[in-house]
């Protein structure tokens, strides 16, 4: 606050007395001196009674900063006359009210506007950013951190002082997106795709699905390893903040390859979008699954030969005890007529995806040699050094019940066994007791596994 005095010359050689101004600590305080001839000097005293000149003090003017109280008064004198002294003015300090603001110290950017009332003593007046009719609106005034202001003045003293506090708006978070589910990832690590988060930190956790982890946990683009067998994860991306938190979701599959897929086809599709690793055994490239192509059909249980499979332009399958999610494992079971999409030609497409055939027995025979006489059928069941992963899963009779899982795998072979009145399909059997890759023959409405072979 400015304060301005005027001082009025006067003959007196002595003091006689003074005005009393009362100001506020750290006021600034303006004297004047008005009519007057000659050379001025400004002078203060502590007690109105002992006078000293103040330095550099010497125009009509003098400004002081109102810390202590003291007297204040001007020296005039003009060539050999004595000094005349002007009134003397006791300035007197009014201390400035005692102030304290209290806020909240965050609030959300969605708030709604909130009256403020935390400066004591009562009565005052606030401003800064944000504050509008004595409220404080967040979204006016952003996120970020803001100073709030509070002016009270003393009605007795009139003295004013201001204070502050601060206020920080925090931001809502974001609405979290786990990035689109990854149903087939040819590898063992795959990267993450969320959104990054704002206004809180992001956190992956796995809500389904074993052995697996992040490269960073916090990281919206991490890296997550399965680090077991396991093929099947629900991750979680959640967004949390002091304003809010949200989460979403995302699938992954993996898809196991091979220990030795073939070059340049690490992976095979079958008209129903079901995707299989390959396996390059010699100059060979196989499938490394069973095929599991088609719609599902039960198997009837009858007391005759019979097939429950139609020749109408559908691929259709059994699946082992009439159990679908069996399917999933170990492939569909077809009869030779339906693996062979009703041809009899060696090597013919049948149900193999474009670019492969069934199996002829030039094929079979050349994956048997490829391996030590004996040993073939070893190494293809599941876990053999190969990487065939040959199930055991059985055969449906050609009555309709299901036989040998668990002690046989039966895989057909393009070419018909022909003897006299039989015509039936070849196969090749891996068996659970031995280490033999088996040529034999079965009726073609048996239900056996199929494997496709890429041709050359």
């Amino acid at each position: 606050m400015k304060r301005t005095i005027l001082l009025l010359a006067t003959e007196a050689l002595a003091f006689s007395g003074y005005s009393q101004q009362n100001v506020c600590r750290n006021d600034t305080v303006h004297f004047y001196q008005t009519d007057y001839r000659g050379k001025l000097v400004w002078q203060k005293s502590a007690n109105g009674i002992d006078w000293t000149g103040i330095s550099g003090s010497t125009g009509d003017t003098l400004s002081v900063i109102a810390t202590n109280p003291a007297w204040y008064r001007t020296e005039v004198t003009e060539g050999s006359c004595s000094p005349y002294f002007s009134d003397a003015v006791r300035v007197l300090i009014n201390e400035l009210p005692v102030i304290t603001l209290n806020l909240r110290d965050s609030i959300c950017l969605n708030e709604a506007a909130f009256p403020l009332n935390g400066g004591v003593p009562a009565g005052g007046s606030y401003w800064g950013d944000g504050v509008i009719d004595g409220r404080f609106s967040p979204p006016a005034a952003g996120p970020g951190l803001h100073k709030i202001f509070y002016r009270y003045r003393d009605s007795q003293t009139q003295c004013v002082d201001t204070t502050f506090a601060l206020i920080r708006v925090s931001g809502v978070p974001n609405k979290a997106a786990a990035g689109a589910d990854m149903p087939f990832v040819a590898a063992d690590s795959i990267l993450l795709d969320a959104n990054n988060a704002e206004n809180g930190i992001g956190t992956w956790t796995i809500v389904s699905g074993t052995s697996g982890h992040f490269s960073n946990i916090h990281s919206a683009k991490t890296w997550f390893v399965k680090d077991s067998t396991n093929l099947h994860f629900t991750l979680k991306w959640s967004i949390s903040g002091n304003c809010g938190n949200s989460s979403d979701e995302v699938a992954i599959s993996f898809f196991q390859l091979s220990k030795n897929p073939c070059p340049n086809t690490p992976t095979v599709t079958d008209a129903d979008g079901n995707i299989y690793p390959t396996i390059q055994l010699g100059e060979q490239c196989w499938m490394a699954k069973n095929l599991n192509v088609g719609r599902y059909v039960p198997s009837t249980a009858t007391s005759t030969e019979h097939s429950d499979l139609l020749n109408n332009n559908i691929i259709e399958k059994y699946c082992l005890n009439n159990n679908v999610e069996n399917c999933k494992l170990y492939g569909g079971l077809y009869d030779w007529n339906e693996a062979m999409g009703y041809s009899d030609t060696e090597n013919t497409q049948g149900i193999c995806p474009a670019g492969w055939h069934i199996p002829g027995n030039s094929d079979w025979a050349g994956l048997n040699n490829f391996y030590f006489y004996g040993n073939a059928g070893e190494l293809m069941k599941v876990g053999g050094s190969s990487g065939f992963e040959g199930y055991f899963a059985g055969d449906r009779h050609v009555m309709g019940q299901f036989f040998s899982f668990e002690a046989s795998g039966y895989w057909w072979q393009s070419t018909s066994y022909i003897y006299g009145e039989y015509n039936e399909g070849y196969l090749r059997e891996i068996a659970a007791c031995n280490g033999n890759l088996t040529k034999s023959h079965f009726p073609k409405k048996t239900g056996l596994s199929v494997r496709c072979i890429k041709n050359k």
